[in-house]
This record gives structure tokens, sequence and C-alpha cells, in this order.
């Protein structure tokens, strides 16, 4: 199998782009003009309905953030975000670490160019009056665990890092939330903890939220924004344009909560304002990397290459590939230039 291109970094960061100038006449002041040229269409796919899981799309769109970048942004809801983007018909899908990997590993030419959530939507979910705060404090519990075999390897490192006894663990279809508050389980490995969190607290059952890194499994992205290589290596001006108007579009969502929250609803009818305003609340935290200094977006290489040899280590992914390769953070505000290798 011939070898892909990949994007690498180098250290030193580009210069800023000059902008147009004009001098005023017999005043000596320099004034900027900056006008947007004409909208490029770009088609966003996602991973599910719209919701404050992707609050920064919204937010950018909503307040006009991606006219002001010149582009003509259409957020999509295909059953396969992936398919659409391998397909051409989506220039961005919004997909999970995991996915993006596993996709690689089957010969999808797709690169990730940043974050829209920097941290797992997985993780240990329990309710607040009998909360499981630690791995070891499952023991004697039941468990209901998404039925993906990603859960699944989750739960077995769960279970070798905090060593609990007696545990019993269900794969569960439907809502786990329900599980809880019907008793039939004591804790649940959600696939997407701020909605079964969200959910609960609505119904005036707060819950515990018991995070998978700090439970023995690497830390990952539990949304990003993949691209396919070939757009990464000559599109670089429309991504980075999509990526500082989706900046502008985070900020937004972090300063004015309530507008982003109409925005959603607008989005989707299905949904009440009090539920998106309780999801927006609980995915906050885990938007932005831990690190202020870093741009909103950022992705490490080597925790990616550290999530990949786990999804090896427990047969999610096929194939010796360095997984480090699959992002680059050519395209964020403030970012270096990308290198195109054989």
């Amino acid at each position: 199998m011939p070898m892909r291109p990949e994007l690498r970094r180098r250290g030193a960061l580009l210069a800023a782009a000059l902008i147009c100038t004009a001098l005023c006449a017999g005043c000596g002041e320099l004034a900027a003009q900056l006008k947007p040229g004409p909208p490029r269409a770009l088609t966003v796919a996602l991973d599910g309905a719209p919701s404050a899981l992707y609050a920064p799309l919204y937010a950018a769109q909503a307040a006009g953030d991606f006219r002001l970048g010149a582009l003509a942004v259409t957020i999509t809801e295909p059953s396969d975000p992936l398919r659409a983007l391998e397909s051409g018909a989506a220039g961005v899908a919004v997909v999970s670490e995991p996915a993006l990997l596993d996709a690689r590993a089957g010969g999808a030419g797709v690169v990730a160019i940043g974050a829209l959530v920097s941290q797992p939507l997985d993780a240990i979910v329990s309710l607040a009056t009998r909360p499981a705060a630690s791995a070891a404090a499952l023991a004697g519990d039941t468990v209901a665990v998404s039925p993906t075999p990603l859960a699944g390897a989750e739960m077995l490192s769960v279970l070798d890092a905090g060593h609990p006894g007696g545990v019993h663990w269900t794969a569960v279809n439907g809502s786990l939330a329900a599980v809880l508050r019907s008793g039939r389980a004591q804790a649940t490995l959600s696939d997407v903890w701020p909605v079964e969190q969200a959910t609960l607290g609505l119904a005036h059952r707060p819950a515990t939220v018991l995070e998978l890194a700090q439970a023995g499994v690497p830390t990952y992205s539990g949304l990003v924004l993949a691209v396919r290589l070939d757009e990464a290596h000559h599109d670089g001006p429309l991504l980075r344009a999509f990526l500082q108007s989706l900046t502008r579009g985070e900020r937004a969502a972090a300063a004015a909560p309530a507008a982003t929250v109409t925005a959603l609803t607008k989005a989707n009818l299905s949904v009440s304002a009090a539920f998106e305003r309780a999801l927006l609340r609980d995915v906050r935290p885990i938007v932005s990397p831990a690190n202020p200094k870093l741009p909103f977006g950022w992705q490490g290489p080597a925790a990616w290459q550290t999530f990949g040899a786990w999804m090896r280590s427990h047969g999610l992914l096929t194939g010796s590939q360095n997984t480090g390769d699959a992002i680059t953070d050519e395209f964020l505000p403030g970012q270096g230039e990308a290198i195109v290798t054989p």
C-alpha cells in the first residue's frame, strides 16, 4: 500500500499576513481597509443533531462570524460524516478521535485540523446520592455500558486501573440516564456524558462524573474537525478562515450563552432551551485545551500517539502507523507552517 502524504509541523511560526492599507493624504496616518472577498462555500457534516456539543459552529453562524471570514457555511447531519467527507459531499466532518483513527487505519486520506471538544465525551456517570468518585468505588456495582467496542475496551481499562471487586457490567441500548434513574445500575459508562448529566440534572437527579483520564484510559479528543488530505495540502486559506471564524464563535458561545442557546433551539426544534443551557454549561469546561496559552482547537501529537497505542493494544486499531501524524495545527490561529512529505 503506498504511503500517504502527511502534514508535519515546523517549530517557527509564520509571520502575520499583511493587510491592505491606505495613507491619509496630508495627515500621515495609516488606515486599514478590510473588505471580505466573495463567500466561499463550505459544508460541515456533524455526527449528530444540532446541540451544545457543536456550540462554536452555531454561535459563529448566528453571529455572522463565517460571513466575516468570507465563508458561506452549511451545516448538515448525514448518517456518516466521514463518508460524506470522503465523497466530497462535505468539506469538514465533525467526528471523534477514535473514529478518525479507525478511518485512517482503513485507508481514508483524512486528517484532523482541530478539536471541537478537546476531552473525551465518554465517562463514568453515577448519581450524586451514590457517587463513583474513583474506579475502585465501583466495587459491587452494576455498570451499564454503551454497546460499542470502544466502550467495552474503556470499561476493561477502568477495571484494570481500580481493581474493584464484584463489578457486573452489561451493554445497554438507549438512554443510560434512564437506567440510572430506574436503579437498574449504579453507574454508567456513557458515550456522551454531558447529555446524560444534563438529562439527570433537569430530572432533579444530580450526577457525579468520573472522567476516563482519572480512571485508567488515556485522554483523547471527543470531537475533532476532519478534512481530506488533499484539501489540507492545497486549500489552506479556506481552512484558516474557517478556524479563525470558529474561534470567534467559541468566544461568542462563552460570552453570550443565551444567544447561543437561542441559535441551537432554532436549529433543533426537538430540544428545549433549558436542556441546551444545561448541556452548554456542562460542555464548556472540556472545549478548550487545559493550557490557556494554547489556541482553541489545539491538539497534541504525543497524546494522539498514546491513545493510538491504547486503541491498538485493545484490538481497536490495526497497523503500525504513527497516530500523531493524524493531526496538524497548521491552520489554527497563530500556529506554524505545515510541510507536505511523501
